[in-house]
């Protein structure tokens, strides 16, 4: 597997693993739209409220903090996975209840896990 897919899966496994010790409840990971045009790294359920969660790993040469300068999360990446989003909702019948789009960013660095941060409603809540 090449390494930056190898990355993201750790990210994604170390990302579920921080969602159940929350104790979200995982329905899905890795939930592709039927027109492949968005995906979703994690589905779960927090509390009353359903979570579309992006999940963001990288690693750093560990020369100092560059977090703040980067955009972990671009607009078009946004707009996939809502689209994804809209397409899971419609699978499942359109229930009417809350949902949010979460991320976690996850950054490793030389010697290891450098960083985690679980940014709840990153880019918007929705629902009645």
């Amino acid at each position: 597997m090449v390494s930056h897919l190898k990355l993201g899966q750790k990210g994604e496994n170390l990302a579920t693993k921080l969602l159940r010790a929350k104790s979200f409840d995982i329905l899905k990971r890795n939930f592709i739209s039927d027109n492949r045009t968005g995906e979703i790294d994690i589905i779960a359920r927090d509390g009353e409220i359903l979570c579309f969660v992006e999940v963001k790993t990288r690693h750093t040469l560990d020369k100092g903090d560059n977090s703040a300068d980067e955009t972990w999360l671009r607009k078009h990446q946004a707009e996939r996975i809502e689209s994804a989003a809209v397409d899971y909702l419609c699978k499942i019948g359109n229930p009417a209840i809350k949902y949010r789009f979460d991320l976690i960013e996850i950054e490793y660095g030389k010697w290891g896990l450098k960083k985690v941060h679980h940014w709840e409603k990153r880019f918007g809540m929705r629902g009645p």
